[in-house]
């Protein structure tokens, strides 16, 4: 039992263990950063050891299930350039694209733990917020992924590349702006160094209210945008409540300026509290306005020794009843933590002796003598009640530093033998250190742990925040191994999910624990944090692996999509005379919806003959003609009219067709040769990227082909534009599948090279719609439930996103040319009496344009219907819900149901457009898809009203005009002996 003479001589007499404090050599107040973190006040204490002095393991080799989305593109020359002109000097960009600055990059790239090591190539140093929007908004439309660093201490992965990112380091942005020390509001950059900060607080009588070991290298920006808790957050609170205001700027490059330096703005939603704890995912925080407390006059530090954890809660309980308003820290440490310190520093420790647990306390006031004697008073009581067992007070301030550098100083030294697993963590007081003990028992059950290299684990320790609850276990390891990731992960998460804790406490998620967030966050909750990120940044490009770039209304770098030739009619059932009926025994094959290339060419036949010796054309795949395709257009794809027709299919790379153009130069020639393999590939007039009306005598080799040759086009021609054939489009649209057409190989090609059409920018759009509508359907039979209306949210977001794309290709689809100042007209009513429906119909300016329009009003009525049936299913009451059954919808969701009946309308203005259409185009299948749609929505209507015969009546009339459209079509390829489209 401990006397109180020996208390009173902890107290107030510089004993053996107070003499050794004062005369040992005092550590630094801060744990000493990596050298490599910019603008730190300290040296770095500690040398890296020899596992971890050569390069860390690139993350995505750690992380194989990671890969690079072909989406975004890569950084060029001119990038480089761009940037360089825009931030001016060398000092602000480090090129490793243009130039070899590996030694340079590799800070940038590498985490200070050495676990993650990116591949970033580009370190750009913005200077102000308006360098940080150029970048982004630069970035934004380039599509190139970004990272945002501060001063890269993270301890998630969260602040370094994976792949090829560009880093935006803030380093540049430190400028302390102004400091109200009538109110202690403090306005600078996010770039500002935590220890800066608070030593200028510090010379003003004020203190910072979070306090870090990373302090000085951290970035006060980088520890709101991780809403880092600290050593101080049991005395000043969370960022949450001390952030007043803030600047940041957005993905594409737009800057919120919210930097109010009151406390009190209630005025709507408090998006600062957004981007505290966002990890820069919606956004790069630029400036802010932080409330700092005036420092106190007197801090008292004390340390000691317990023996077991739950003397640990008692002492904590005890310090927050007597001590009350003058805690402002209680650190919790394990011996094996202090062992680690003792043995990398070399320092005598505090207190003679071992014990299983020592605690750091810290009391700040105003009044030094009032302060003193509470602790005194407190720290008698737990002497007396055999609660602690020993301990020391600080007698001034750099003992005061001394005691705290063995707690700041455990997160550099845990990791000297190697690496470290780290695992930041909230959870019940009561419970806190059973997941080291468990996890500890767990590594020995493995045969992982142990004092010997075979053992790939050297320590299992805990320490941490008992003022809230806040764990950080640390697995200290001589190799980072598979195994003992195997025991670790998910059982960390499955334990502290099980008694309701966070993986999460302090650090974030970063790459290290975004694919564990459920673990914490229910369904309904993680949905609601997905739609806040596509609100602020739809394109998710501030990382990699984004899912939504195509929704994003962006283009991609280009792409190459199948070509479908339909040359039969219903009434030759698929055939024509260059089309013989087949005369081998085998089965007809039945129809695909989608047609695609099959590896069914014989050896010897033709197409061997003609393409496999050739050194200019490499098609992907042997090359067939789909015979007997019998293509139903209907939604649903089930019941409706059915079309025959033979449909072939050419799949190759446009790299080949620029070779195969180039050596042909445009002459005709015999079988064999180059030119004449140009023309055994030019195929029917069915390119829907030049649907130009042509004479018959023409009508051959003047029409659009596959390879056009230049001698033929007029210099006004768009010679290298390349368009998606409708048809199969058609079919995705309407039997609500989506299609290959969307996939990343038809959608790389470089559009440099091939600029789009507004009719390939209108593909682009309507390309989406398949998957919108079969991911409507799996939704639509669901249980109304909160996760069901939470999945009908995000598509609705989803469409309209793709809505808005379709408003802004209209706005560029409509705008005129001095010779055609609209794109089309309506003509004279025919019947004055308007008995006939559609008489007053529309004539386009050219054959392009009718297809574009009428192609848009097609897939209009079915998407439109989508949206009324996505906002039926969100305002469906739910079961799971009571009594909030009702959805409140985010204002960017609030849309008007009745805007999205217009189906009527559309399909009047589709019927009003086929036969302008239809003349001027030599390719009339193409109107098959839109003819139906309309033909299905008025049957429907007759159905439900009977009130539309007289417009089925009228598209039966189109139908006949169409067939007889395409035999002429037809007639005119017998007529010019056109190759047999089957032996390619």
């Amino acid at each position: 039992m401990v006397t109180r003479s020996r208390l009173v001589r902890v107290l107030q007499s510089p004993g053996r263990r107070m003499g050794a404090i004062g005369g040992a050599r005092l550590a630094p107040c801060h744990a000493i950063s990596p050298a490599r973190c910019f603008a730190t006040s300290v040296p770095r204490l500690l040398s890296q050891s020899q596992a971890v002095q050569h390069l860390a393991k690139l993350t995505s080799e750690t992380y194989p299930g990671l890969t690079r989305d072909a989406k975004y593109a890569s950084l060029t020359a001119d990038d480089v350039a761009y940037f360089k002109d825009l931030l001016g000097g060398e000092q602000a960009v480090i090129d490793g694209t243009t130039g070899s600055a590996e030694d340079d990059l590799k800070p940038f790239n590498e985490d200070w733990m050495h676990k993650y090591r990116g591949q970033g190539r580009l370190v750009l140093k913005p200077g102000s917020t308006e360098d940080v929007s150029q970048i982004l908004k630069y970035c934004n439309e380039r599509k190139l992924a970004v990272v945002p660093q501060g001063g890269n201490t993270g301890l998630v992965g969260g602040s370094v590349p994976i792949f090829d990112e560009i880093i935006i380091n803030m380093s540049r942005m430190n400028q302390i702006h102004s400091f109200d020390e009538v109110s202690g509001s403090l306005v600078l950059d996010a770039g500002c160094i935590l220890e800066v900060a608070d030593q200028y607080l510090a010379e003003r009588g004020y203190i910072f209210p979070l306090d870090l070991g990373a302090k000085g290298s951290c970035h006060v920006g980088g520890t709101v945008a991780t809403n880092a808790g600290g050593l101080r957050l049991l005395r000043y609170g969370s960022l949450h409540g001390n952030v007043l205001g803030m600047e940041a700027v957005l993905p594409d490059g737009t800057v919120m300026n919210d930097l109010c330096a009151l406390r009190k703005n209630n005025t709507g939603y408090d998006l600062k509290q957004l981007f505290i704890g966002g990890e820069g995912t919606i956004g790069i925080i630029t400036k802010l306005v932080i409330q700092c407390p005036q420092r106190s006059a007197a801090v008292n530090v004390a340390y000691f020794g317990l023996e077991s954890y739950e003397k640990a809660q008692l002492a904590f309980r005890e310090a927050k009843k007597q001590l009350g308003e003058i805690l402002s820290a209680f650190e919790l440490m394990d011996s094996r933590t202090q062992q680690i310190v003792h043995k990398i520093k070399g320092e005598e420790r505090p207190l003679e002796g071992e014990h299983p647990f020592y605690c750091l306390i810290e009391t700040s006031g105003s009044n030094g003598d009032h302060d003193y004697e509470k602790l005194e008073k407190f720290l008698e009581d737990v002497l007396t009640k055999e609660i602690v067992v020993d301990g020391v007070v600080a007698q001034g301030e750099g003992q005061a530093k001394a005691l705290w550098s063995w707690r700041e100083s455990i997160t550099e030294c845990i990791g000297h033998g190697g690496g470290v697993y780290k695992y930041d963590v909230s959870i019940p007081l009561a419970e806190m250190y059973s997941l080291v003990e468990d996890v500890k028992a767990r590594m020995g059950e493995a045969g992982l742990i142990g004092e010997t290299e075979e053992h790939p684990v050297s320590a299992v320790v805990g320490y941490g925040h008992m003022g809230d609850s806040n764990l950080h276990l640390n697995v200290a390891v001589r190799r980072y191994d598979a195994k003992v990731e195997e025991a670790l992960e998910p059982f960390v998460y499955e334990w502290i999910e099980k008694r309701n804790g966070s993986i999460s406490a302090e650090h974030g998620l970063g790459l290290a624990k975004k694919k564990y967030v459920q673990y914490s966050r229910n369904e309904t909750v993680i949905g609601l944090m997905k739609q806040i990120k596509k609100l602020y940044d739809p394109c998710s490009n501030e990382r990699p692996f984004c899912q939504n770039c195509i929704s994003s209304g962006r283009t991609c770098e280009g792409y190459e999509r199948e070509r479908v030739f339909i040359t039969g009619t219903p009434e030759t059932k698929g055939r024509v005379a260059s089309h013989p009926k087949k005369t081998t025994p085998s089965k007809k094959p039945k129809a695909s919806p989608s047609p695609s290339v099959k590896a069914s060419d014989e050896p010897g036949s033709s197409s061997s003959s003609i393409f496999s010796g050739s050194q200019l054309f490499q098609p992907l795949a042997p090359l067939t003609s789909a015979w007997d395709d019998y293509v139903r257009l209907t939604p649903g794809g089930q019941g409706g009219t059915g079309f025959p027709a033979l449909v072939t299919a050419l799949q190759t790379n446009l790299q080949s067709v620029a070779r195969l153009e180039g050596a042909v130069g445009g002459e005709g020639g015999g079988d064999g040769s180059a030119a004449g393999l140009l023309s055994a590939i030019q195929f029917p007039p069915y390119a829907a990227a030049e649907l130009l009306p042509v004479a018959d005598d023409a009508f051959g080799m003047n029409a659009q082909c596959f390879v056009r040759q230049k001698a033929t086009n007029s210099e006004h021609d768009s010679t290298e534009s390349y368009c998606a054939f409708l048809f199969e489009m058609s079919i995705a649209l309407l039997s609500r599948r989506d299609t290959f057409l969307r996939a990343p190989e038809w959608t790389t090609i470089p559009w440099d090279q091939h600029p789009k059409s507004a009719l390939d920018q209108l593909f682009d759009i309507i390309l989406q719609l398949p998957a919108i509508f079969e991911q409507m359907d799996r939704i639509i039979h669901l249980q109304a439930t909160l996760a069901r209306r939470t999945q009908a949210q995000e598509l609705l977001h989803h469409c309209l996103v793709v809505e808005a794309q379709f408003r802004q290709w209209l706005q560029e689809a409509y705008r005129g040319t001095e010779e055609h100042p609209y794109p089309f007209w309506a003509e004279e009513l025919r019947s004055p009496g308007g008995a006939i429906p559609f008489a007053n119909a529309y004539t386009f300016k050219d054959g392009v344009t009718g297809l574009m329009f009428v192609y848009y009003w097609m897939a209009m009525i079915p998407f439109h219907r989508c949206i009324e049936h996505i906002h039926m299913a969100i305002f469906q009451p739910v079961v799971d819900a009571y009594p909030n059954m009702w959805p409140e919808l985010p204002p960017n969701l609030q849309i008007d149901p009745a805007h999205y009946q217009d189906g009527r309308e559309l399909a009047a203005n589709i019927c009003r457009g086929l036969d302008s259409a239809l003349n001027s185009t030599v390719q009339p299948d193409l109107l098959l898809g839109p003819m139906t749609v309309a033909m299905d929505f008025y049957r429907d209507v007759n159905a439900a009203s009977q009130d539309g015969v007289l417009e089925i009546l009228w598209l039966d009339g189109f139908k006949k005009r169409l067939w007889a459209k395409a035999q002429a079509v037809t007639s005119v390829l017998q007529a010019h002996k056109w190759s047999e489209v089957a032996k390619f």
